[in-house]
């Protein structure tokens, strides 16, 4: 038996089943908040207020990253080599969203998703997560 068998992981690391859980739990609310936003734009452009296009174009795009989560949740169980870079990706760029909301003055509770998607980007790193992915 190769050095390469023997290391290649056969079932998907426990880690890994969490953050599958946390990608649904995000592309859920990323639909939802999108919903709720395209609701109120359209609701405010039918009302003459131009401003609403760009919540929309943004709430547009909540729906793409829901999209892209859920395709990753899905393809996370395969170990898919697209996978792991696309997460880090998509996380990387919620952690920036939300240093830049609480600079403006967002509301705290966007530490929460930060902290996760940290937390995901890290065990995404981890020698035995990595491995899963390059099988």
């Amino acid at each position: 038996m190769t050095e390469d068998v023997r290391n290649k992981p056969l079932e998907m690391p426990r880690q890994l089943k969490f953050i599958r859980v946390f990608l649904w739990i995000q592309a859920v609310l990323n639909v939802l908040v999108s919903a709720l936003v395209t609701s109120l734009a359209i609701n405010e452009l039918d009302h003459g207020n131009e401003e609403a296009g760009l919540a929309l174009a943004l709430a547009l795009l909540g729906f793409v990253v829901a999209a892209v989560l859920i395709a990753c949740a899905i393809r996370i169980s395969r170990g898919s080599a697209w996978v792991r870079p696309t997460i880090i990706t998509v996380e990387g760029l919620t952690v920036i969203i939300a240093v830049i909301g609480l600079i403006n003055g967002g509301p705290i509770t966007q530490l929460i998703g930060m902290g996760i998607a940290i937390g995901i980007i890290i065990t995404l790193n981890k020698p035995e997560e990595r491995a899963w992915f390059t099988r």
